[in-house]
């Protein structure tokens, strides 16, 4: 059974491969490896989380909030999810 309203197995592989750049930037650290290259890396990860972050919002928004609109109290609770996470992600 499902508890979230995503498909895990898409978004644990954008976690893995997120994973797998936090520790090459490890490797480049240990290697001595150019400034700009690590930079590059990082930026990656940067836009790789905000995909993630994106793609999560995106499912909460199609399954959880739209599933609430038949019931007024669920609905203004997700609702208030949505207004905290948009403060939270504007701090």
């Amino acid at each position: 059974m499902q508890r979230g309203c995503h498909e895990t197995k898409p978004l644990l592989g954008r976690v893995n491969r997120i994973v797998g750049q936090m520790q090459g930037i490890g490797r480049m650290i240990e290697e001595n490896r150019e400034c700009p290259e690590i930079l590059n890396t990082i930026s990656a990860i940067h836009s790789a989380l905000r995909g993630l972050e994106a793609k999560l919002l995106e499912d909460h928004v199609r399954h959880c909030v739209t599933e609430a609109a038949t019931d007024a109290k669920q609905l203004d609770r997700r609702m208030e999810e949505l207004i905290e996470l948009y403060k939270r992600r504007l701090a």
